[in-house]
């Protein structure tokens, strides 16, 4: 293991050395190497899953983290992911730069690929949460080369272009994801309605799993991977809020960036800001609920979908946010009986049916995950609300100091549990900067 690893049972004795094994973990996880005459230098999710892959969501949270210590590691990261942009500016959830296999195993491979599989061994055909605006404001705070800023927003710009004119149908200002693990919240309770999950099949993993894997069989048996008739199909047509928010957010970040070069193109990405931003808050703001909502498409209607998920307080990173909309979400945010738990933010509030805050092979349900915690505290400090971001913050801190880092977390007992030293949970080493704790 390497140094810094912790005791299961301790943790770390200071932030500095939390922050070492932040680093330890990482370099860990290291790639380097080429493939399909490609050069790659990227850090895969964790030791013992996920496989040697590099996986669109988890390079952006390394990036953000690399970009305090080494950003060189950052601008590889980035130029790695971006060799497999389409022309259409799609990027992939996964690349799969891992090892080769041979044999029967590669024979075994290629027959699961040709019932479940994708379109083309190099990736995948679904994409993934769309933060990389995040990862390269990062880099662009490490480094102020507006050189790289010409040379990465152009290619971001697009994939978000891509969003809207792929994923937003409808036209409603809401883009759509096709399969659970576009959002990374794969077994999320948003998702049960969506999936047809019989209440008494909720959070087994031997029931709804599989219906991820016949997802992909349909989809690439019956669409051949085109999107417009995978979301003409329904089967999973869901306009997660949370993904919704990160992308309007996004907007608002390339707007920012782009300012530093080309005035015309940050306008555009602020009218986009603006126009995302004003759908979700006129759309997704259930007033008899007291909070954002996620919808799915079902039968040729719109459904909400009512469980009460850490999802729904990801608007509370826009700036145009009605002050008692905000008001509203840093109070279920702040209250005991929902998310603020002794170790928030929990992926489900305590209060909803579906929380399990313990182990679960189905990830997802009432668990804490950094990374939502991450997205939460943008909202915060973009709102004003330092003093919560900071409680927030010393909370997160503790849990790692106390039972080291992880992929997730029981929010009632701080237990580490899933992958431990998983590269995405890192990410708190950019908000103790920002802080200065």
């Amino acid at each position: 293991m390497a140094e810094g690893t912790p005791d299961k049972k301790r943790g770390y004795t200071d932030i500095e050395a939390m922050r070492n094994a932040c680093y330890d973990y990482l370099k860990l996880h290291e790639c380097i190497g080429e493939k399909w005459g490609k050069k790659y230098h990227f850090y895969f999710p964790a030791s013992t899953k996920y496989g040697h892959h590099q996986w669109l969501w988890d390079s952006g949270f390394h990036m953000i983290a690399w970009s305090h210590k080494d950003v060189q590691n950052s601008i590889a990261d980035l130029r790695t992911m971006l060799q497999f942009q389409r022309p259409d500016g799609f990027i992939p959830e996964i690349i799969f730069w891992g090892e080769e296999t041979s044999g029967a195993k590669r024979v075994l491979v290629k027959l699961f690929g040709s019932i479940f599989g994708y379109s083309r061994e190099e990736y995948t055909d679904i994409t993934q949460m769309p933060m990389l605006p995040f990862a390269l404001r990062a880099i662009w705070n490490a480094t102020n080369d507006v050189a790289l800023l010409k040379e990465f927003l152009p290619k971001l710009v697009a994939y978000f272009d891509w969003w809207e004119n792929t994923r937003d149908p409808d036209g409603d200002g809401l883009v759509s994801i096709v399969h659970p693990w576009e959002s990374g919240i794969d077994a999320s309770p948003i998702y049960d309605p969506a999936l047809k999950v019989k209440p008494a099949d909720q959070g087994k993993f031997w029931k709804m799993y599989p219906k991820f894997l016949l997802l992909q069989k349909d989809y690439r048996r019956k669409a051949k991977w085109d999107v417009q008739k995978i979301l003409a199909m329904e089967k999973f047509n869901v306009e997660d809020v949370g993904v919704c928010s990160v992308y309007a957010a996004g907007w608002g970040i390339l707007s920012e960036l782009a300012s530093e070069y080309d005035q015309y193109l940050s306008a555009r990405c602020k009218d986009k800001q603006n126009f995302f931003e004003k759908a979700i808050i006129h759309k997704c703001w259930n007033p008899r609920m007291g909070r954002f909502v996620s919808y799915y498409h079902q039968g040729g209607e719109e459904h909400v979908s009512e469980a009460e998920t850490a999802q729904s307080l990801f608007p509370v990173m826009f700036e145009t946010i009605p002050q008692e909309m905000l008001d509203k979400v840093v109070e279920n945010l702040q209250d005991p009986g929902k998310f603020w738990l002794p170790y928030p933010v929990p992926s489900v509030s305590k209060s909803d049916p579906a929380f399990n805050p313990n182990r679960n092979r189905l990830l997802w349900r009432g668990t804490t995950w950094p990374i939502l915690t991450y997205f939460v505290m943008e909202g915060l400090l973009n709102n004003g609300k330092e003093e919560i971001a900071k409680e927030l913050l010393t909370r997160w801190i503790d849990l790692y100091l106390k039972h080291g880092i992880w992929e997730y977390y029981n929010p009632l007992t701080g237990e580490g549990l899933g992958e431990e030293g998983i590269g995405m949970s890192t990410v708190i080493i950019d908000m103790i900067e920002r802080l200065k704790k």
